[in-house]
């Protein structure tokens, strides 16, 4: 793998973990690749308006998927319409019906307006999604009345539509887009409150325990490192915050609320309130 410059152990921690695809923009910018048209389609455009492509030619998407996997690359995409994300999950069925598809940890970053069916082909093609709950709060009000309206507003980041498939996810802040605050993230991710205090997708909100779990564990199993991270266990990293309250155990919409005392790299405390 380190011939092919991807790397499995870090030095001076840095490591090249994988290759990194985009294949269209932002919902909240309107030029994400949507199969159905925007609510309010930017100025100047048709009503028929579905934002656009990244890479227009899909032979040129599934040639970079297929180079990943012929080289046992682990490759992570950025997807935020359902277009983009068809083209994705296409071009990842190729590449598995040539070259397998065992321990890949494939990776659909955002993955903010999959449908039903393609979280049904991301299971069968192991394509773990990484979510962008905090969308819900910072653009939930957007989404709902100028993006893509009140129905496929409230399924963004679809976790709880994941987890009856029985499939893990992810989440992130996707900084500098949005603050570098897992508790924010944490918050999204259970409450889905928007700004205006709209729950952006009632159906959709997950425990704070799962929450937890997708930023901590499970991101550990998706960047290959769940012996390394993830969990307090003997031999991992001690890497991990003293907190002021248990989220567990608190009201889940002041889970913003908590205060870091303590935060521990690999066994020294870099952070003392």
């Amino acid at each position: 793998m380190k011939s092919n410059g991807v790397q499995a152990a870090y030095k001076n921690h840095f490591r090249i973990a994988g290759v990194k695809l985009s294949l269209d923009g932002s919902p909240s910018g309107k030029t994400a690749w949507l199969t159905m048209p925007y609510k309010v389609p930017p100025p100047g455009k048709n009503k028929d308006y579905k934002g656009y492509p990244a890479i227009p030619d899909p032979a040129v998407i599934n040639n970079f998927v297929d180079e990943a996997y012929k080289n046992n690359w682990q490759i992570i995409t950025h997807c935020n319409g359902d277009a983009s994300a068809d083209a994705y999950i296409n071009a990842v069925r190729l590449a598995t019906n040539k070259y397998g598809n065992e321990n890949r940890r494939t990776v659909m970053i955002h993955a903010q307006t999959v449908r039903e069916d393609q979280l049904d082909s991301m299971k069968q093609l192991q394509i773990i999604p990484s979510f962008f709950s905090m969308h819900t709060y910072y653009w939930g009000d957007w989404h709902r009345d100028e993006t893509l309206g009140k129905e496929r507003a409230y399924r963004i980041s679809p976790t709880v539509s994941a987890l009856k498939r029985g499939m893990i996810f992810t989440q992130h802040h996707d900084a500098p887009v949005a603050f570098r605050d897992a508790l924010r993230v944490l918050h999204a991710t259970v409450n889905r409150v928007s700004r205006t205090g709209d729950i952006i997708g009632p159906d959709q909100r997950v425990s704070t325990y799962t929450a937890l779990q997708s930023i901590i564990s499970w991101a550990a199993y998706q960047a290959f490192e769940e012996n390394l991270k993830g969990t307090i266990t003997a031999g991992k990293l001690a890497d991990f915050v003293l907190l002021d309250k248990n989220p567990l155990k608190i009201d889940p919409m002041t889970l913003t609320e908590i205060s870091i005392n303590a935060t521990i790299k690999e066994g020294k405390t870099i952070y003392s309130k």
